[in-house]
């Protein structure tokens, strides 16, 4: 219990120093498919730490997520989509009103991943994605009124190794770190308003991140069948890509509670408090030749990155001793952009994970 204590001291703490950050918000589709290895290796942590000699080392797992932005947000101030776009030289152009503007946009990403239990305290992983994103678009470019654009295929695959231990009967920690692989492309093209035929995508729309990056979590777990997580979590990015940007660096502080409701189905309830910086360079081909060379806000750099707080309600279903299936739906609490930026509507997670 002295160790239970001790986090729910640290958590209102850390979540403070994450709020109070100058400035997570719109995803690209690269950090909409990063994922803590917690959240997709959900089968319990002491059965590997005091281990089932029955159980398999290998463990398979699965995870659908979805998410829809729509509207804006400039700080915590939302924007209708006149305030946003820019009608022409009737009135002045300035830094946050643009001749094209993103309306709707959805994401889903379907990420798989395999982990292996070398002994009771070590543990590797491989896992990666298959993004699909669509962008619905307004504009007063001639022909382009109403236009979307999309984009669809591998993203980032991430190797990571985990260190599992225990200090009392019932108290775990899992130290991870990784190593992200930039197998996702950042050359997808479309046909945009910028000129006639296709074109490179926006930030929002490339797959990967370019460079190779470090995700690190820390975890506590509680093993009893009513009990607490607790993470800590980051992506540092190294470098510039092939396209002279980086993303940004993210930040994350979790915390989930939850209760047996049967021998086989949990119930849960998860507050994230996440960070995400701004984008570090700048793909000079999403440019104009114009005083305001950025003819949509996601083609701008600085418009990305913020703060948001989450809400996630699940329920986790032992479907037998090899599978697993967890639901799960969230909602943004707070959103604080750098902005405008598209905001948040909803994200919903579907996963299953089976024991070879």
């Amino acid at each position: 219990m002295r160790h239970l204590k001790v986090i729910l001291t640290l958590v209102p703490q850390l979540a403070g120093l994450v709020v109070s950050s100058e400035s997570i918000a719109q995803s690209t589709p690269d950090e909409f498919a990063e994922l803590s290895l917690h959240q997709l290796f959900e089968q319990r942590i002491d059965d590997t730490v005091n281990g089932a000699e029955a159980r398999s080392p290998w463990t398979l797992a699965h995870q659908y997520k979805y998410a829809k932005f729509e509207g804006y947000l400039d700080g915590s101030d939302s924007l209708s989509f006149q305030d946003v776009l820019w009608n022409g030289p009737t009135e002045p152009r300035t830094a946050k009103n643009f001749p094209v503007l993103p309306t709707v946009i959805t994401q889903m990403a379907a990420i798989v991943g395999v982990s292996y239990q070398f002994n009771r305290n070590w543990q590797g992983s491989i896992f990666t994605s298959y993004i699909e994103q669509k962008s619905d678009h307004i504009s007063i470019v001639k022909n382009y009124d109403f236009f979307t654009i999309e984009s669809h295929g591998v993203g980032d695959t991430t190797l990571s190794a985990s260190y599992t231990w225990n200090d009392s009967a019932s108290h775990f920690w899992q130290l991870s770190l990784g190593l992200s692989l930039p197998t996702g492309s950042i050359d997808e093209v479309g046909d945009t308003p910028r000129a006639p035929g296709d074109q490179q995508l926006p930030y929002t729309m490339q797959l990967g991140s370019g460079t190779f990056d470090i995700p690190v979590e820390l975890t506590y777990r509680h093993s009893e069948a009513d009990g607490l997580d607790f993470s800590l979590a980051a992506n540092i990015r190294t470098g510039k890509n092939d396209r002279n940007y980086r993303l940004g660096n993210n930040f994350s502080v979790s915390s989930r509670y939850q209760i047996q409701l049967s021998p086989t189905i949990r119930s849960f309830a998860a507050v994230s408090l996440n960070y995400s910086e701004a984008i570090n360079g700048q793909d000079t081909s999403l440019l104009v030749n114009a005083p305001i060379p950025y003819p949509a806000s996601i083609t701008n750099p600085e418009l990305y990155g913020g703060k948001k707080a989450n809400l996630r309600l699940g329920l986790t279903w032992n479907l037998s001793k090899v599978y697993q299936l967890s639901l799960e739906v969230g909602k943004p609490l707070y959103q604080h952009l750098n902005g405008p930026q598209p905001k948040e509507q909803w994200r919903n997670a579907l996963s299953i994970s089976r024991t070879q």
